[in-house]
C-alpha cells in the first residue's frame, strides 16, 4: 500500500505525558492555550511551560486526594483544564473519561456508575446539573468544579474548587510527590473510555490505550502540515476524540497557539480577533460559513463578480499564479484575513464547497475516522487531494474493503493498526462482533479504496434501504445532491414501507432554509421543495428516484459533534 512521507518536522512520545514534557521543552514560554476565564471574565493564557507544571501539580494532587490511578469522569465546557485534568489522570495511571455535557442526568449518572468513577471532575456550566446527579451517586469522592464564580459553593468536603485542588497538588509537589514524573507508562493499558453514541442511539463505552492515542497523534501530526506559527479557534467540544486527538492533543505537538472559543454566538468574534491560520471543524460548520459568504455577497449585489473572480483565479492558479488572497480579500476577512486550510471531518462534505474554498484561498483537507480508531484513519494531504474522497490512508494504519460478493464494487472498510481501540468496556459480545475473523476492525462504512490508497465512502453500512427489487441505496449519496439546493437547510433521506405493504419507498425529510421562503406560504415552500427534488431525480437512475417528500419546521436533532440523529427520525 502507499504512503505519503512528510515534509516536515515530526515529533514522536512515547506516552501523552512525554509529549507534555517534549513540548515544554520546545516550545517554552509560548502560549499553547488562550481561553476567557468563565469566574473573571479574563482573557487568560497557559504556556508550554504552564502546561507541564498543571499536569505535575493535578497528578500530585490526585496522589494526595488517595485517587491516582483510578477512573476520573471529566465533562463541561472547553477548557484548558479539561486538557490539564485527562493528561493529568493518564499520567497517574488512570482513566480518564470524558463525557458529553449535553446528556441527560440520568445518562451521566449511569456511565459513571458503568465505570466506577469515584472523582467527577466538571466546569461550573453544569454544577446544577452535578447538584441533580450528586444524590443519585453515592460512591463518588470528591467534586472538583472548574471556575466556580459564586460565593454559594457547597460547603460539603466532597465539593472542591478546581483552584483549591491544583494549589494543594502544587503543595504536595513541592513536598516531593512526583506522579507524573515517576509514574512508568504502560502504553496498552485503558487510558480513555469514550462513551460514543454517534448516531445509533446506542452507546458504547470504547477503551482506548495510550499507544492508540500517541498513534493517532503522531499520524495527524505527520499527514497535516502546521507548525509553530499556526493559531487556531477551538470549536468542537472536547468529549469528542476527533477534537480532542487533533486538536489537544497534535496541534500542540506542532506548537501552535490554540484559542478556546467560549460561545457559539462568539464564533466569529473570535475568528476575529484571534486570526487563526487553520480550523478543525464538521461539514456544518463549513455549510454555515459558506452559506454566510454568500449571503453577504448577494446582500451586496456581487454574486457575478464574485463568480468571475473565482473563475479567474482557478485559472491563473493552473498557470502557476495565485492571487486568491487578493482577489477574495474580504471574505477571508470574515475569518480573521490568516485562515488558509479547514481539516474537516466528522461526515461528508460536499465538492463543490471544497471547490470553492479552493477559489477563496482556503484549502480544505477531508478527514475519516472513527472514535474505535482513536479516531484518524484517513486524510487528505495539503498536497495531494483527490474530490470526493477523504483522504490517504495514515501511515500507522491499514484498510481494505471486504465485499460480499467479489463483482461489487464496493464493500465494507475495515482497518487495522496501533490506532485501534482495545475493544468496548464491559461488553465482550459487542467488542467480538465489531472486528473481522482475522482480527480488522469492521467500521460500519461502505466504500472503496483507489490505486493511490485513498479511501472513498459510498455510505453507512447500517444506513442503506434495501429496496423490494434487491437494490441498495445508500441515502447518504441522495443528501449530498440535495444538499447543493439553497433551499434545503438539512435533509434525511429513509426508507419506509408503504402503507399496507412491505415494499420500501424512497423518502426525503427536509428542513427547509427558510430565509429563503420569507413570506412564502407552506404550499409555496413545498412546492419549492419538491421542485428541488424533482431536479436531483433527474441525475439519477430510475431505482434511487425520491418520490416522497416530508417538510420539517424544525431542525434536526443532532450530537453536540453537530451530527444527525438518524436514529430518531423515523
Amino acid at each position: 500500500m502507499k504512503k505519503t512521507q512528510p515534509t516536515h518536522t515530526v515529533y514522536n512520545m512515547s506516552s501523552l505525558y512525554d509529549g507534555v514534557v517534549k513540548e515544554a521543552e520546545r516550545y517554552g514560554d509560548k502560549a499553547r492555550y488562550i481561553y476567557i476565564d468563565k469566574a473573571t471574565k479574563e482573557e487568560k493564557t497557559i504556556t508550554y511551560n504552564e502546561m507541564l507544571e498543571r499536569v505535575n501539580s493535578i497528578a500530585a494532587a490526585e496522589t494526595a486526594f488517595g485517587f491516582a490511578g483510578e477512573p476520573v469522569v471529566i465533562t463541561g465546557e472547553s477548557n484548558p483544564y479539561y486538557v490539564v485534568t485527562y493528561l493529568s489522570t493518564v499520567a497517574c495511571g488512570g482513566i480518564s473519561v470524558p463525557l458529553d455535557k449535553d446528556i441527560s442526568v440520568e445518562a451521566f449518572c449511569g456511565f459513571t456508575e458503568m465505570c466506577e468513577a469515584k472523582v467527577i471532575v466538571y466546569t461550573a456550566s453544569l454544577h446544577k446539573k452535578i447538584l441533580e446527579a450528586e444524590k443519585m451517586l453515592p460512591n463518588i469522592k470528591y467534586f472538583i468544579c472548574i471556575e466556580y464564580s459564586g460565593d454559594d459553593f457547597p460547603e460539603d468536603p466532597r465539593f472542591i474548587r478546581f483552584e483549591d485542588f491544583l494549589e494543594a497538588g502544587r503543595k504536595a509537589h513541592d513536598d516531593g510527590v512526583r506522579t507524573a514524573e515517576e509514574h512508568v507508562a504502560d502504553i496498552d493499558k485503558t487510558c480513555a473510555i469514550i462513551f460514543t453514541s454517534g448516531t445509533t442511539g446506542t452507546s458504547k463505552g470504547v477503551m482506548l490505550s495510550e499507544r492508540n492515542l500517541v498513534t493517532s497523534t503522531i499520524d495527524c501530526c505527520s499527514i497535516m502540515k502546521v507548525d509553530v506559527d499556526d493559531v487556531y479557534v477551538s470549536v468542537l467540544p472536547f468529549h469528542h476524540t476527533y477534537e480532542f486527538t487533533i486538536s489537544q492533543l497534535a496541534l500542540p505537538n506542532t506548537g501552535g497557539t490554540t484559542f478556546i472559543n467560549d460561545s457559539i454566538k462568539n464564533t466569529l468574534r473570535s475568528f476575529a480577533k484571534y486570526k487563526p491560520t487553520m480550523l478543525i471543524l464538521v461539514p456544518l460548520y463549513v455549510e454555515t460559513m459558506y452559506k454566510r459568504i454568500w449571503a453577504e455577497i448577494n446582500k451586496k449585489g456581487k454574486a457575478k463578480q464574485v463568480k468571475a473572480a473565482m473563475k479567474l483565479s482557478r485559472a491563473l492558479k493552473k498557470v502557476g499564479i495565485d492571487v486568491r488572497r487578493k482577489l477574495f480579500k474580504d471574505i477571508l476577512a470574515a475569518f480573521g484575513g490568516e485562515l488558509h486550510g479547514i481539516v474537516c471531518g466528522g461526515a461528508p462534505l460536499r465538492a463543490e464547497l471544497v471547490e470553492d474554498f479552493d477559489a477563496f484561498g482556503i484549502n480544505i483537507c477531508e478527514g475519516y475516522g472513527i472514535t474505535e480508531c482513536s479516531p484518524l484513519i484517513s486524510a487528505n494531504p495539503v498536497h495531494w487531494k483527490k474530490l470526493h474522497s477523504c483522504g490517504l490512508v495514515v501511515n500507522h494504519m491499514q484498510v481494505r474493503i471486504d465485499k460480499a460478493d467479489p463483482e461489487d464494487e464496493t464493500g465494507e472498510i475495515v482497518a487495522k493498526g496501533d490506532a485501534v481501540m482495545k475493544g468496548y468496556y464491559k461488553n465482550p459480545e459487542a467488542s467480538a462482533e465489531a472486528f473481522t475473523d482475522d482480527g480488522w476492525f469492521r467500521t460500519g462504512d461502505i466504500g472503496y479504496i483507489d490505486d493511490d490508497n485513498f479511501v472513498f465512502i459510498t455510505g453507512r453500512k447500517k444506513n442503506v434501504i434495501i429496496l423490494s427489487n434487491g437494490k441498495n441505496v445508500f441515502p447518504e449519496e441522495l443528501e449530498e445532491y440535495l444538499g447543493e439546493s439553497k433551499y434545503i437547510s438539512e435533509c434525511v433521506v429513509l426508507g419506509r414501507k408503504a402503507e399496507g405493504s412491505d415494499d420500501v419507498a424512497i423518502w426525503a425529510i427536509v428542513y427547509p432554509n427558510y430565509d429563503e421562503f420569507e413570506g412564502k406560504s407552506k404550499e409555496e415552500i413545498e412546492e419549492t421543495i419538491k421542485g428541488e427534488v424533482d431536479k436531483v431525480n433527474k441525475k439519477l437512475p430510475i431505482f434511487k428516484h425520491i418520490p416522497n417528500v416530508e417538510i420539517r419546521e424544525t431542525e434536526f436533532e443532532k450530537t453536540t459533534s453537530k451530527k444527525i440523529m438518524r436514529y430518531k427520525v423515523k
